[in-house]
């Protein structure tokens, strides 16, 4: 016999006698199913009478984590039923038209459905906003856009005052709001907003790469651009030179901060927004991907009060998340933490935030001065630009504080090099840097779609080599799948090669060493280059030999690379 839902929730221990005897009083008053009384009632919550509601009809519950939506099975039920009824098409199986369901018993609902699709209907079980957010999930920004467009029809060439009929609500508003929040959706790192001729094109920068995601009506241009100008804080009828400004937005509970930068060109503006999560999206360095011998390196370099550390890469590299995963580390409330940085690209609390703004004369260097005569503990510089600035950062090292910095190198070593060409002098850098983290971003394989491939491509088999390292015989690749978009990556990885300078280092800094011989010493003082770490990524099947191809690989590496 079938257990009844209310026998099942008592059975888990959810309610007792008299909270199913309230419940089903205000049933029978209400007219509510029995589920929406319990979770009415604040007994349970809709999670808990989904997971029972599954076992008392011995239907499946719906994981949407790991299940693909595609638009056009969702299509086949108009949008009205889906969010009045809370019914959503998943797929058709065997002829059966499968459906997540709030009310899976509710046979008028599945009549329904039978008549507008021509399908029986399977019902599977999921809660009410369960399947409102799925629903909002599938509704992607370009179908999303059509139907924006399609409800504000407007020719090209229409007055302007037709267009501020609709004020707040005007077509380019609503599609600037939606391009932002698909942005954050999606977990884009930038958004470009590009002119062409007769239209402007919209893309992702996702994991590294651009993704085109749609084009806008040349009509709409200056609309969208004004919307984003003006969220911005920007002058919307200067059109002639650059802007800079900042938004901040706050999207289904994720604070996110948008650095917005104008560029005139000869279609129009460019816009392009960095998009940047606060605080409590930053990661711990447990979570970059760092091998564990490199993130002990970087944890003792971190239990240090004096001297300087630094992050080095091209852009895009992650430097400034790593450095402030370090502070992350070091905040505390005994330790008075002051950055430098152009722009302020995260926000901790406690610690002290300096925005450089040379049209005041605050540059790197004058505020790196005004700092030391705050009291730092911790001092972090956005980026060494030129000798002034290492000069300090060096010097305040030297005086007894710790400071962070980056700078755009290829590799550990060079960095070294790089310094010195600067015009710092090699002693006062053998006694002040602690350590140098050399590091790249790598894409990480879709786990959802991933299979084994055999390793045949000879460039890598040979670049493999001239590492001293043998080639793995199988590795893997993302087939692409709806979940990675059909890149076959998902997510990005930090690949990194760790110096930290002892004696031996110290001492071929001061007689300026050139870099082989700085390699040499690092190499036997235990470090892995960024090469040998992202082959040990491939061996791991957690990247591929493209990515490698694509972010450490250099011609002058091969054969002679250790």
């Amino acid at each position: 016999m079938r257990k009844r839902l209310g026998d099942i929730l008592q059975e888990r221990g959810l309610i007792s006698q008299e909270e199913l005897a309230a419940a089903l009083e205000e049933q029978r008053r209400s007219g509510d199913r029995l589920g929406e009384s319990l979770v009415k009632l604040g007994f349970v919550t809709a999670d808990q009478v989904a997971d029972a509601l599954s076992e008392h009809l011995r239907i499946e519950r719906v994981d949407f984590v790991r299940r693909y939506l595609a638009p056009e099975i969702v299509e086949l039920v108009p949008a009205s039923v889906i969010t009045s009824k809370y019914v959503l098409p998943l797929e058709v199986e065997d002829g059966f038209l499968v459906v997540a369901m709030a009310d899976p018993m509710d046979i008028n609902v599945i009549d329904d459905l039978q008549r507008l699709t021509g399908k029986i209907i399977r019902p599977l079980v999921a809660t009410e906003e369960e399947i409102i957010e799925a629903f909002q999930r599938t509704r992607n920004i370009a179908q999303s856009a059509r139907e924006l467009l399609n409800d504000y029809e407007q020719e090209e060439g229409e007055e302007e005052e037709q267009t501020q009929q609709y004020l707040g609500d005007a077509p380019g508003v609503r599609l600037a709001n939606l391009i932002l929040e698909q942005a954050i959706m999606q977990k884009a790192s930038d958004i470009h907003l590009e002119p062409l001729e007769g239209r402007m094109k919209v893309r992702y920068r996702i994991d590294g790469l651009l993704r085109d995601i749609m084009e806008i009506p040349r009509h709409l241009q200056g609309d969208v651009n004004s919307r984003i100008k003006v969220m911005a804080g920007l002058d919307i009828t200067e059109r002639r030179k650059p802007q800079d400004g900042r938004i901040q937005l706050s999207f289904n509970g994720t604070e996110v901060d948008l650095r917005i930068s104008t560029l005139p060109t000869v279609y129009g503006e460019k816009i392009v927004a960095r998009v940047l999560h606060r605080a409590n999206h930053l990661m711990d360095l447990d979570e970059f991907g760092f091998s564990p011998a490199d993130l002990e390196k970087m944890e003792s370099m971190l239990r240090l009060n004096q001297g300087l550390i630094l992050v080095t890469g091209p852009t895009g590299s992650g430097k400034t998340t790593t450095l402030y995963a370090f502070l992350n580390r070091l905040n505390s409330p005994e330790k008075n933490i002051v950055t430098v940085e152009d722009p302020v690209e995260y926000r901790l609390d406690g610690v002290n935030h300096v925005q450089v703004n040379p049209k005041v004369g605050l540059t790197f260097a004058t505020g790196l001065r005004t700092v030391l005569r705050q009291d730092p503990d911790v001092i972090m510089v956005g980026e060494i630009r030129d000798e002034e600035t290492g000069e300090i950062a060096v010097r305040s090292a030297l005086t007894g504080h710790l400071v962070l910095s980056t700078l755009h190198t290829n590799s550990a070593v060079a960095t070294v090099s790089r310094l010195i060409n600067m015009g710092l002098e090699p002693y006062i850098l053998s006694s002040t840097i602690i350590g140098i983290v050399a590091q790249r971003l790598v894409r990480r394989i879709c786990f959802d779609c991933r299979e084994e491939v055999e390793l045949t491509d000879p460039l890598m088999i040979r670049y493999i080599r001239s590492l001293g390292l043998e080639p793995p015989r199988v590795v893997y690749q993302g087939k692409g799948c709806p979940l990675c978009g059909g890149t076959g990556y998902r997510g990005r990885t930090a690949i990194g090669e760790v110096l930290v300078f002892n004696r031996e280092m110290r001492q071929a800094v001061d007689r300026r060493a050139g870099e082989d011989e700085l390699l040499d010493i690092a190499l036997r003082s235990g470090m892995t280059t960024l090469q040998r770490a992202a082959v040990a990524k491939l061996a791991q099947g957690i990247t591929t030999a493209e990515e490698i191809i694509r972010t450490v690989y250099s011609v002058d590496m091969e054969g002679d690379a250790q």
